[in-house]
């Protein structure tokens, strides 16, 4: 996999053992700190460039917004490897892997429009993303949804 330096991914992947990270070896890999620790690692990071292993599983989705506001602000890039197909939201890349080799890639919100595939693969949709597309079967709504606030908000309306 080549990481454009100017972009940010998630990559998902049922399989994260250390031969996958192998990969990645010569970036920085963040992994198991709490909010605490890895907001003051952030702010304080000198890499242009930045793994986290999922990291974000273990985070408050506010914490996980801090976070990510923070990276940009630092102008860091950042790359997320999970297995949570709810951390796929968080960059606009999206790279699935299937037994060591990509078998997805590119714009995340593409990739997410190829349910079939994705459930082929084991995996399903994120939460917001189905709701939307449920909410779109009956009429309710002509478009899909990629975060809770906005979907809220357009309920309401």
């Amino acid at each position: 996999m080549k990481i454009e330096s100017d972009k940010n991914y998630v990559i998902l992947n049922d399989n994260i053992d250390n031969t996958f990270m192998e990969q990645f070896k010569e970036y920085p890999i963040i992994e198991n700190l709490g909010y605490i620790d890895l907001k003051k690692k952030i702010e304080f990071f000198s890499s242009k460039t930045i793994f986290f292993k999922e990291t974000f599983y273990y985070l408050k989705e506010e914490e996980k917004e801090e976070i990510l506001e923070l990276l940009i602000r630092q102008k860091i890039n950042y790359i997320i490897i999970t297995s949570n197909i709810e951390d796929v939201l968080f960059a606009n890349n999206l790279v699935i892997y299937k037994d060591s080799n990509i078998v997805l890639e590119g714009n995340t919100k593409e990739i997410l429009k190829k349910e079939k595939d994705l459930k082929k693969l084991g995996y399903g949709l994120p939460f917001v993303v189905d709701l939307s597309l449920q909410l779109n079967y009956y009429d309710i709504f002509e478009k899909v949804y990629y975060d809770i606030p906005s979907l809220v908000e357009d309920l309401w309306n």
